[in-house]
């Protein structure tokens, strides 16, 4: 019996093949997608889980109380210290400085670490579970020692064992490799590449153990992360308050008035927008609803296109059932061809997710590829789809079964109270669809919008070339070869250009008024070209100078407006004291410019001053304005490779950079783009299924209408007609759902675009051309059939 009922569900399958590889189709995509999406969450809620300890782990971090509140994490080495020492709640305290850039000699190659180097000990390594390979933690308490990732040492030295091998730092530290970790599991924001030692600090950094950068309880860097395990979790609020006691102690009480410590769970780290990495969290929850949605397309697609089948068999069911089939034989007909569907639909999916993984990993996720479920976790997921898809999708052929009367199985009279529920159904999905076309035009809008708005100045044609701090000892060498140049406008060094993700800034005391001001302002450190090469515009004033001994500034107008001035020209020759910025001397305001864009128009425009600090200084902006850029950098390397010998030749196009500010609102773009155009597939099955069943359902009336005359374009019409209608009712009630999502989206950006009318529309009329185009060719194919055929079948 079993294997009849195979027989025959392969036969079934084959004879209706249309409708299996529409099924096949619709369901598999929905699988891939939902299966894509189950794993790229588990991925991103998986970071930093795998460490033994993280319940009890934390990261010092602290809040700066101004009128507006700045969010920072990091501490000084000397804080670390002094809460290594002094407080008995902490089971384990580590420092990893991170983020560090160093160019790494092997022989006579040269690799760069891209800030994927820092400094540690082993403190960290018994804290966090990142295991080694090769060598022992305790050896990086040494000095000049580091410890590679596999990665790593197999770039740096191929096939060859790395451990008791030297790598040379910038050209003249000699540095022994002691360790190799593995990285094979990336889901980590506490990892490196590169782990230099943390008593070999003096020697890369040129400092003496006794310098200030040690005991200096100001030294805070955001890169310096002070990491504590607790004895115990109830000791949190009690560590707390002993780290603000220390500050009190070592540094100066009045930081308190201004400085909140807090510890953060190093679990929180991943998702936290104030201290940490920031990563959406909405979008994880708006990639599960967008699953959800599309799993309901495919089902209403599989049960519409199985009654489009079913009318096709209604006669077959009807012989079965007088030939002595019961109703349980018949549903069992029906499930094992459902479990085959499915299963086939799910091999499908897996092919389809195989090749996605691997194009989104080289494509969407090049910096943070996501990794696959383990074997058995994937089999697990898999299975547990494939049966449930089968479970759900079987309702249907129990209702059909049980439902249906012989005499009407007989002629095909099986449309019943099902003809509602599928129209609303098609609705549903449509409407489905329809948001999702919409957030996917408003996203794009929005991210074109970041990237290429007006942020008050030029970022066209303008590379950027990194540089240390002891290469600025020979800029005049640069300075001179530019300078003769006509290919070149201007050029600037500058310590960041503006629309940066790092930028620097202080409080200031402005004029005579004895207190700092209450807000802090942003510092555009760079030289007098700065304004020239970005083609910021001076509005009041004349540009400032490059001498520190007698500090001039601009100022930008929301500084101005700020400190009371609304005429840009009364705020001129004021005196400024910028803290951090040029603190030997008191400065004076020379300019204000118009505003420009600092961070990324995620945030406001901020107070600004542009100033000279030369050891701030790490970049050098070039405009180029000639035909030939690639030349430009040709003969630029050639001179550079002659200037610095030991250093590796690298440079940006700056509008490259400003697009990499907006990375995870493009990430959700291609995201929500690659849903959209999963249901818009998804629901073009659907129609073509519901054609079907109009198709089959007046198969007569098709047939009598050509006989009196009808043309192909009016039976093409009438079948489409009801189609375009239910897209423009799933339009009209998708857009102000997707009115509501999308302005709640927009609300997190202080400059966006206008939610206007024809945005909506466009969806709806790209909407309703799609489904055209895709029900015209089996509308047309229906039009032109022999009317004889057509009477002759009923």
């Amino acid at each position: 019996m079993i294997q009849l009922f195979f027989k025959t569900a392969f036969r079934q399958l084959v004879k209706h093949r249309y409708y299996s590889i529409l099924t096949i189709i619709g369901l598999g995509l929905a699988i891939a997608c939902g299966l894509f999406i189950y794993i790229y969450n588990s991925y991103q809620l998986s970071y930093d889980q795998f460490h033994h300890q993280k319940d009890r782990t934390y990261m010092v971090v602290y809040d700066l109380k101004l009128e507006q509140v700045e969010h920072e994490k990091g501490g000084s080495f000397a804080m670390f210290e002094a809460i290594s020492k002094e407080m008995p709640q902490i089971e384990k305290t580590a420092l990893y400085i991170d983020k560090k850039d160093f160019t790494i000699g092997i022989e006579d190659k040269q690799f760069k670490t891209d800030g994927k180097a820092a400094f540690a000990s082993s403190n960290y390594f018994n804290m966090l579970d990142f295991p080694w390979k090769q060598g022992n933690p305790k050896d990086l308490d040494a000095p000049n020692t580091v410890a590679l990732t596999v990665s790593t040492a197999k770039l740096y030295f191929g096939d060859e064992n790395a451990i008791g091998k030297t790598i040379l730092v910038e050209g003249e530290f000699p540095i022994k490799v002691i360790g190799i970790i593995d990285d094979s599991g990336k889901n980590s924001d506490f990892r490196s590449e590169v782990y230099f030692s943390l008593k070999s600090i003096p020697t890369l950094f040129k400092i003496d153990t006794k310098d200030d950068y040690f005991h200096n309880w100001g030294y805070t860097n955001t890169n310096n992360n002070i990491l504590l395990t607790l004895r115990n979790n109830e000791n949190k609020v009690q560590v707390e308050k002993t780290i603000h006691e220390l500050v009190g102690k070592y540094y100066d009480k009045s930081v308190l008035e201004y400085y909140s410590y807090k510890l953060l769970p190093l679990t929180d780290f991943h998702f936290d927008k104030d201290y940490g990495k920031g990563t959406q969290k909405s979008l994880l929850q708006i990639l599960s609803i967008i699953a959800l949605g599309i799993s309901i397309m495919a089902i209403v697609n599989y049960s519409n296109i199985l009654f489009a089948q079913q009318m096709n068999r209604s006669v077959e069911m009807g012989v079965r059932k007088i030939l002595g089939s019961s109703k349980k034989q018949l549903f069992y007909q029906f499930l094992l061809e459902t479990l085959i569907l499915t299963f086939l639909s799910t091999i499908f999916a897996l092919i389809l997710l195989s090749i996605f993984l691997n194009w989104s990993n080289g494509y969407l996720f090049q910096d943070e590829p996501i990794a696959i479920l383990s074997f058995s976790s994937l089999i697990s997921i898999v299975g547990l789809t494939w049966i449930c898809t089968a479970l759900l999708t079987s309702v249907y052929p129990l209702l059909f079964v049980n439902r249906t009367p012989i005499q009407d199985a007989l002629k095909k009279l099986t449309m019943g109270p099902w003809s509602f529920t599928r129209k609303s159904f098609i609705i549903l999905q449509n409407v489905i669809a329809m948001v999702l076309l919409i957030a996917t035009l408003v996203i794009i809008l929005q991210v074109h919008y970041l990237k290429n708005t007006d942020l008050g100045f030029e970022r066209e044609q303008v590379f950027l070339f990194p540089m240390k701090k002891e290469m600025f000892a020979s800029k005049e060498k640069i300075k001179h070869f530019l300078a003769k140049r006509p290919d070149i406008t201007s050029f600037s060094f500058c310590d960041n250009p503006p629309a940066n993700d790092k930028v620097w800034g202080g409080t200031i005391q402005f004029d005579d008024r004895s207190d700092w001001e209450k807000w802090p302002a942003r510092y555009a450190i760079a030289d007098s070209s700065y304004i020239k090469t970005f083609n910021i515009k001076l509005i009041a004033g004349h540009n400032f100078n490059d001498n520190p001994k007698n500090p001039e500034f601009l100022i930008n107008q929301k500084m101005a407006r700020d400190l009371g001035y609304k005429n840009p020209y009364d705020i001129l020759g004021k005196s400024l004291n910028a803290g951090g910025l040029n603190e030997e001397s008191i400065g004076k305001i020379v300019g204000v410019v118009a505003d420009f864009s600092t961070n990324s128009l995620k945030e406001g425009i901020a107070p600004t001053v542009i100033g000279y600090n030369a050891g701030r200084l790490k970049n050098i902006a070039i405009k180029f304005n000639g035909t030939n850029p690639q030349q430009f950098i040709h003969e630029f390397e050639q001179q550079w490779r002659d200037w610095y010998p030991k250093e590796i030749f690298e440079y940006k196009f700056y509008d490259e950079q400003i697009a990499n500010l907006y990375a995870k609102e493009t990430l959700t773009e291609k995201l929500i783009w690659i849903a959209a155009v999963v249901s818009v597939i998804i629901s073009t099955m659907g129609f073509l299924g519901l054609l079907s069943i109009t198709i089959l359902k007046r198969t007569k009336e098709i047939g009598i209408r050509k006989v009196l005359g009808s043309s192909i374009a009016g039976i093409i019409q009438l079948l489409t007609q009801d189609f375009v209608k239910w897209m423009i009712i799933s339009g009209i009630i998708a857009t102000p759902i997707a009115f509501s999502l999308m302005n709640r989206w927009l609300e997190d950006f202080p400059f966006r675009i206008e939610l206007t009318w024809w945005i909506f529309a466009s969806a709806l009329l790209f909407g309703v051309m799609i489904t055209l185009l895709v029900i015209s060719f089996q509308s047309f194919k229906a039009a032109r059939a022999n009317p004889v055929d057509s009477l002759r079948d009923e």
